[in-house]
């Protein structure tokens, strides 16, 4: 038997996903008892890579409806914020980079930027 194919895992509900998982850990529980009397069983191979398929679905699942439960809220889970650098997630954001104290707003009227004609 072939493995699983992810497109057709990403139709089924959560249910059905739990209980294929349920099914084929029974079969490669069976399969690693054949391996005993037979020491060369190549199924057991495509057994184990569709249940981390499964798994894989379940998990993209879980955080499809994580992702889009904290969509448009203030805060996010640090795992699903957005990776970038460590050096760009420390700058200042737009928003902190405009503020201006108020010694500085004063200062900055008192003493406008002066503004020279050119002669032609």
């Amino acid at each position: 038997m072939a493995g699983v194919k992810t497109f057709e895992l990403r139709t089924k509900s959560k249910e059905q996903l739990s209980q294929q998982l349920v099914e084929l850990k029974k079969e490669l529980a069976n399969l690693k008892v054949q391996k005993l009397q037979k020491p060369s069983l190549p199924r057991i191979h495509t057994v184990r890579k569709n249940i981390a398929r499964v798994l894989t679905v379940i998990n993209l699942n879980q955080r499809e409806n994580v992702r889009a439960f904290y969509a448009g809220k203030k805060y996010q889970p640090k795992d699903l914020r957005a990776k970038k650098t460590r050096a760009i997630r420390r700058q200042l954001t737009k928003f902190e980079r405009s503020q201006e104290t108020e010694k500085a707003r004063k200062q900055r009227i008192a003493f406008p930027q002066r503004k020279f004609a050119i002669k032609a």
